[in-house]
C-alpha cells in the first residue's frame, strides 16, 4: 500500500525518537469501541458505494475468466529464498515502550500520520504482493500469484485461499474496489490519499471470486509497485460518511496482518496491546511461518527515554534502542551487560535514510526570502552535533533523498557551518546591523529572529539548543518551542510553524517529490479567488515553485528507472538549491539492547528494516528466559555481549 509518508516520531528508537504522551482523556473515553459509536445515529453507505462504482463504468469493472489474456505468465516468488528463521519459536508477551499515546486508531484522515501508526498498520497489515525483506523480489501477499500485462500497465492477481480479517469475515475482490471509495471520498479528509487514488489508477476489474485486475493509467518501470494495493473491508466501512473522522475515531480496523489491536487489553493513555490473530490465514504459508512469532505485543506509553531505559533494565521492556551515545555507551556500564544478561546488536541496513532535518516554511517571511534561507543552511553547525552529540557515530546528511541507491544524486553536499558565508547571504538580505546582543537587524529594526519548533525532550533539546548557540555566531537568532511530539506534527501539518526540526519516513524503491513539493500540496485558490494554505500535507515548506511542479509531474509518469533516476537527481539538485530543508545526519545501521530471551535470526534482521521489530523476525524463548532469571538470582555470568551484524553493510 502507498502510504503518505509517515513522521519518524524521535525517540532514538527512530533514530531520536522522544515524543511525549498525549493524554486527552475526553478524546480517549471511546478508545476501546470498535463497534457502532452511541454518539453517531445509524449510517449505511451501501447505496452510495454501489452508486458510486455504476458512476463510473470505465474504472470499476466486472468481467468473466475467459476475459483474462490467454498469454499471461503467472509469477507466485516460489523460486525466491524465504525468509524468517526456522528456528522460530510461537508464543510468549513482547514488551516494548512507545514515547506517545496515538490520538487515533484510523490510517486515514486527520492525525492518522502519527508516531504510532506503523506500530499497528504499515509494520502489520499486508497488501497484495510483497516486497521481499533481503532480496530485490516480490513474494505473494493478499495474491498468491501474479502475472503483468506486455504493455506493462495491468497487473492480474489471484487471491490467496481461505483469506480473512483478523474479525474472520472473509476478504472479497470487491474490498478492492472499497479501497477507491474510501481513498478518494472527501469525508476521510486526507488530501494525499485523494489525490493518490485518484491519479495513479486507471481501472480495476474482477474476473471471478479470486481474481481481479489494476491497470495504471501509464506503463511503470516496476508495475507491481504501482498497482499494489490493500484491501478495505466493505463491512466496517459502511457507515464512511460526512462524519467520518469522529466517528471512526477509536474503531479498531480488521486487519489481513498478524496483529490486531485487542480491546479487551486496551488500557487508555497508558498501553495497546496487539494480539496475533488466532487461525491467521497465512500462518502456515511460505514466507509468513517463520515471523510474527509472539502471541502478544504489549506497548506501554512513556513520555520520559530514561524512564523507559530504567525499566528496560527491570525487565519491563524486552528490547531498547540505544540510537544515543549515551545509551549504547554510557548507560550499558551496568551488570546486566557485564553479565550478559542484557545484549547489545548493532545491525547494517539498507533502507532509505528518515528525512532528519530542519524544514523552512516559505510563507512565512523572512523565510520567503532565498537569502535568508541560504543564511540559515550555512548558521546550522551540525557536524558539531554529530561530533558531540553523538561523538561521531553518525554522518551528515547531503540530501534529504539519501539511501535510494541509484535514485539519490551522489553529486549533492549539505552546507557547511561557515558563520561568515551566512552573514554574506543574510547582508544580502538586507540584515547588515548587529544589535547589542550580536544578532542581526535590518534598516527597519526587525531582528533575524526566528522560531525552531521541535519536540519537547531530553533527548532532543539539547541538540536544538546546541545548534541556537552556534548560529549566534552569524548572527541568528532561534527561539526554541518544544511540543509534545502529536502537538509538533499538528502545528505542522496546519503550516503555523516558522522552522522545525521532523523526520520523516520514506519507503524503497523510488523517491516521492509530489508529497513534500508540489505546489498543490501548499497552496490553493479560495472561493473569494485568494490563496489559501492546504493543511495536512507534506509540504511542510510550503514550497510553491512553478519550476518544480512539471517535473515532479513528469517523475510521477516516469515509465522506465533511467527516466525516474534523471528526474530524481534533477529535483533533489533543485530542492538544494531552494535552501527550505536543512538535512541533519544519517547511519548506515541501527543499534539496540535486547535481553537475551529475545531471539533474531542468523543475520539478525530483515535488510530492508528500519527497526529491529519491523519485519517481526523475533521471538521469545521461554527456556531462556526462566534461565537467565534463574542466573540473576544465582548471580551466574554468561559474559559480556555485542554482536555486530554486517552480511547488509554498504562497502
Amino acid at each position: 500500500m502507498k502510504h503518505r509518508p509517515q513522521p519518524a516520531a524521535f525517540h532514538l528508537k527512530h533514530t531520536l525518537r522522544a515524543l511525549g504522551v498525549l493524554l486527552c482523556a475526553a478524546l480517549i473515553s471511546a478508545c476501546s469501541k470498535s463497534k457502532t459509536d452511541d454518539r453517531f445515529p445509524p449510517y449505511d453507505n451501501t447505496a452510495e458505494v454501489q452508486a458510486y462504482w455504476k458512476s463510473k463504468p470505465q474504472f470499476f469493472q466486472w468481467k468473466t475468466p475467459a476475459d483474462l489474456p490467454p498469454d499471461l505468465k503467472w509469477e507466485n516468488g516460489a523460486n525466491v529464498p524465504e525468509f524468517g528463521d526456522p528456528r522460530a519459536k510461537k508464543g510468549g508477551t513482547f514488551h516494548e515502550w512507545h514515547p506517545s499515546y496515538p490520538p487515533t486508531f484510523r490510517k486515514v484522515g486527520p492525525d492518522a500520520s502519527n508516531a504510532f501508526r506503523g506500530e499497528h498498520h504499515d509494520n502489520v497489515e499486508i497488501s497484495l504482493v510483497i516486497r521481499h525483506p533481503d532480496e530485490d523480489e516480490w513474494i505473494p501477499g493478499l495474491a498468491k500469484e501474479w502475472a503483468i500485462s506486455t504493455d506493462r500497465k495491468t497487473v492480474y492477481y489471484r487471491l490467496q485461499d481461505n483469506l480473512t480479517y483478523s474479525d474472520g469475515k472473509p476478504v472479497m475482490v470487491e474490498d478492492f474496489f472499497m479501497t477507491f471509495f474510501v481513498m478518494t471520498s472527501p469525508h476521510i479528509k486526507d488530501p494525499w490519499y485523494n489525490d493518490w487514488y485518484t491519479k495513479e489508477f486507471a481501472a480495476i476489474a474482477k474476473y471471478d471470486d479470486k481474481t481481479l485486475s489494476i491497470t495504471l493509467p501509464e506503463p511503470k518501470p516496476d508495475p507491481l509497485w504501482y498497482a499494489d494495493l490493500p484491501a478495505s473491508p466493505q463491512h466496517f466501512f459502511r457507515e464512511l460518511g460526512p462524519d467520518f473522522p469522529a466517528r471512526y475515531q477509536w474503531r479498531i480496523t480488521p486487519v489481513t496482518g498478524a496483529y490486531v489491536i485487542d480491546p479487551a487489553l486496551l488500557k487508555r493513555g497508558r498501553s495497546i496491546t496487539l494480539s496475533r490473530v488466532k487461525d491467521w490465514w497465512a500462518r502456515d504459508l511460505k514466507n509468513f511461518r517463520y515471523i510474527n512469532n509472539v502471541d502478544f505485543v504489549e506497548y506501554k506509553f512513556v513520555a520520559s527515554q530514561d524512564k523507559a531505559f530504567e525499566m528496560f533494565r527491570q525487565g519491563q521492556f524486552d528490547t531498547f534502542l540505544a540510537g544515543l551515545p549515551r545509551y549504547w555507551y554510557d548507560k550499558t556500564e551496568i551488570p546486566e551487560i557485564y553479565h550478559g544478561y542484557i545484549e547489545r546488536h548493532k545491525f547494517y541496513n539498507e533502507y532509505p535514510q528518515v528525512t532528519w532535518g530542519i524544514r523552512l516554511n516559505e510563507s512565512k517571511p523572512p523565510l520567503d526570502n532565498l537569502d535568508v534561507r541560504l543564511g540559515i543552511n550555512y548558521a546550522m553547525n551540525f557536524d558539531k552535533v554529530i561530533e558531540v552529540d553523538f561523538r561521531g557515530d553518525k554522518t551528515r546528511m547531503n540530501s534529504t533523498v539519501s539511501g535510494f541507491g541509484k535514485y539519490t544524486n551522489p553529486n549533492l553536499r549539505a552546507r557547511p557551518f561557515d558563520p561568515v558565508k551566512a552573514r554574506e547571504y543574510f547582508a544580502k538580505a538586507g540584515y547588515t546591523i548587529p544589535g547589542p546582543d550580536g544578532i542581526l537587524q535590518n534598516a527597519e529594526g526587525r531582528r533575524l529572529s526566528l522560531t525552531l519548533t521541535t519536540f519537547n525532550t531530553g533527548t532532543v533539546m539539547p541538540i536544538m539548543l546546541r545548534l541556537k548557540e552556534e548560529a549566534k555566531k552569524a548572527g541568528l537568532e532561534m527561539n526554541i518551542e518544544g511540543l509534545d511530539g502529536t502537538q509538533m506534527y499538528k502545528k505542522l501539518d496546519q503550516k503555523k510553524h516558522e522552522m522545525a526540526f521532523a523526520g520523516f519516513g520514506a519507503r524503497p524503491p523510488y523517491p516521492r517529490f509530489w508529497d513534500d513539493y508540489h505546489s498543490s500540496n501548499a497552496f490553493k485558490i479560495g472561493k473569494d479567488g485568494k490563496r489559501e494554505i492546504v493543511t495536512d500535507t507534506n509540504n511542510m515548506t510550503q514550497t510553491a515553485d512553478p519550476a518544480l511542479d512539471p517535473l515532479i509531474d513528469k517523475h510521477r509518469l516516469a515509465q522506465t528507472e533511467d527516466e525516474v533516476q534523471k528526474l530524481s537527481w534533477e529535483l533533489a539538485k533543485l530542492i538544494e538549491d531552494r535552501g527550505s530543508v536543512i538535512p541533519a545526519w544519517e547511519s548506515p545501521f541501527y543499534r539496540y539492547l535486547s535481553w537475551r530471551w529475545v531471539q533474531w535470526p542468523k543475520n539478525g534482521n530483515a535488510r530492508a528494516s528500519r527497526e529491529p521489530l519491523d519485519a517481526h523476525m523475533f521471538w521469545i524463548d521461554e527456556d531462556i528466559k526462566r534461565e537467565t532469571k534463574e542466573a540473576m538470582k544465582e548471580g551466574k555470568d554468561f559474559g559480556e555481549v555485542t554482536r555486530v551484524f554486517d552480511a547488509y553493510q554498504r562497502k
